[in-house]
């Protein structure tokens, strides 16, 4: 499992737009199958914002990426933004607030 974590500066003035364009982008991006979950957040700057998109597979994230679907998806996002940066890293440990107990990997629970 990995989640990519985009943070944007947007343009002066245009937090609520982006907020509205992120709705329509994850809605259609959660009926992706491996998309899990996707998360907007306000930044600690002015007109900041950081996306966080949880995915089954790097494999299936990259396809989605790269699809030219996803690049008409999310063009008003880029219109609304000035800069970008992008990471994306394996989650090791997922732990709900109510799950206490192992702390098992996704990988380590599917190899059993």
């Amino acid at each position: 499992m990995i989640r990519a974590t985009l943070r944007m500066r947007v343009r002066p003035g245009g937090g609520q737009a982006f907020e509205r364009a992120f709705d329509v982008v994850a809605a259609a991006t959660s009926q992706e199958p491996a998309n899990l979950r996707q998360s907007l957040l306000r930044g600690d700057e002015p007109d900041t914002y950081v996306i966080t998109s949880d995915w089954a597979s790097l494999a299936a994230f990259r396809a989605f990426e790269r699809s030219p679907a996803q690049d008409r998806l999310t063009a008003p996002l880029r219109e609304l933004r000035m800069s970008a940066d992008m990471r994306v890293d394996e989650i090791v440990r997922h732990v709900d607030a109510e799950e206490t107990g192992t702390g098992r990997t996704e990988h380590e629970e599917d190899s059993r």
